[in-house]
């Protein structure tokens, strides 16, 4: 099996048709969303009609609950609340409820799917460190993981109890090792490349890679700027941070 997993699309519509046509060259059996599908952006219900096309499973990210009010807006900076309250009232109710009602984890005999912390779902912790990633490692039943949550790709790995970090684009999966990688971000990238990543997991190669698409940056900072959506949202996505 060859599978296509992103996560953190956030109403980025010509960044996720980017990663859709990267995905479709490489003939994958299934594509996985790790959450976060809105928020920020100013193309949520074309994301959604999108999404659920091409993409089972899709797990809850923390702006999709917010968006479905399943979340404090506390809990968020200033830019993400009025963006989730703007998404609110672009959004016809089904929507919200089919938001509401994502799982918070998805898994089969490959792999496991979740949006930020696999330990503790519902809080979705950054994992962002070892000690984080230990948290969710432990619970982890299957030998590899996919996240997203930190907009930042790369690969934490247990072998003997022994956590490590890669940012390595590229990773080969060995028998007895547990990995949990990190997609990074669709839709709003932080690792200083504002390339959208997606991840190429091969299950029969046994190997994990994440790759990055440009896409037309200008036309969605303009669509942002358009919908009146803090200018913040706009400038960052030039700047993959």
């Amino acid at each position: 099996m060859r599978y296509g997993i992103f996560a953190d699309v956030h109403s980025n519509l010509e960044a996720l048709e980017a990663v859709l046509q990267a995905i479709e060259k490489e003939r994958v059996d299934q594509i996985l969303c790790a959450g976060d599908m809105v928020g920020y952006g100013a193309d949520p219900e074309p994301i959604l009609r999108l999404l659920k096309r091409k993409a089972h499973p899709v797990v809850a990210g923390n702006h999709d609950w917010l968006v479905a009010d399943r979340m404090d807006l506390d809990w968020f900076d200033k830019p993400a609340q009025e963006a989730a309250l703007w998404t609110r009232t672009r959004l016809p109710e089904e929507e919200r409820i089919y938001l509401g009602n994502l799982p918070l984890i998805w898994r089969d005999t490959q792999l496991t799917l979740a949006h930020g912390s696999i330990h503790e779902p519902d809080q979705f912790h950054y994992v962002l460190n070892l000690q984080t990633a230990r948290a969710s490692l432990q619970v982890q039943e299957t030998p590899v993981a996919f996240i997203g949550h930190t907009h930042h790709p790369g690969v934490f790995t247990e072998e003997q109890g022994q956590i490590s970090f890669s940012p390595s684009a590229h990773v080969s999966l060995r028998s007895g090792v547990k990995y949990l990688v990190n997609v990074g971000s669709v839709g709003q990238p932080r690792d200083g490349d504002p390339r959208a990543a997606w991840c190429l997991y091969d299950a029969a190669a046994q190997t994990v890679e994440i790759r990055r698409v440009s896409y037309p940056v200008e036309k969605v900072q303009a669509k942002i700027r358009q919908a009146g959506l803090p200018e913040f949202l706009a400038e960052r996505l030039a700047l993959g941070h």
